[in-house]
C-alpha cells in the first residue's frame, strides 16, 4: 500500500516512523486556538491519530497540497469530528518526526462543499456545544 499516495502527499513530504512519530501542539497555541475557534488542539491530535493509525476507526479525510508559510511547509487536513462535523486542521512536520498541529477549527461552508466533492461526505450532525 502506498500510504503517501493514499493521503495525497508527495513521497518527499511524507514521513512516519513508528515508535518515533508523534503529534503535538504548542501549549500557548492551545489557549489562542480555544479563544479564537472554541476548539481544543488536543482534539485535533486525536483525530489525526485516528487517521494515521486507523485501528478500528474510519474517517473521511482530505489533505491539501503542501504550501509554505512563515518559512515552513504546511498542510490543511479536513476530516470529521466525533459528532460528524467537518473540521479543518493545519499541520507542519518538525525535524524530529513530530507532526505539529497549528490550528483546528470548524470548516467553513465553502470548505464543507469542497470536502463533500472530495469524499462524498455530507455533514448531517450539527454541534450544539463546542469542545
Amino acid at each position: 500500500m502506498n500510504t503517501a499516495a493514499m493521503f495525497g502527499i508527495p513521497d518527499y513530504e511524507f514521513r512516519v516512523v513508528f515508535g518515533r512519530t508523534c503529534i503535538d501542539y504548542g501549549i500557548n497555541k492551545e489557549a489562542s486556538n480555544r479563544k479564537k475557534h472554541k476548539y481544543s488542539l488536543q482534539s485535533a491530535v486525536y483525530i489525526l491519530e485516528s487517521i494515521i493509525f486507523p485501528f478500528g476507526c474510519s474517517r473521511p479525510y482530505a489533505v491539501s497540497n503542501p504550501y509554505s508559510k512563515n518559512g515552513e511547509t504546511r498542510h490543511m487536513h479536513m476530516s470529521v469530528d466525533d459528532v460528524g462535523s467537518v473540521v479543518l486542521m493545519v499541520t507542519t512536520m518538525r525535524n524530529n518526526e513530530t507532526i505539529r498541529v497549528i490550528s483546528y477549527r470548524p470548516a467553513s461552508e465553502v470548505e464543507k462543499l469542497q470536502f463533500k466533492e472530495l469524499t462524498g461526505y455530507i455533514e448531517t450532525n450539527k454541534k450544539t456545544d463546542k469542545e
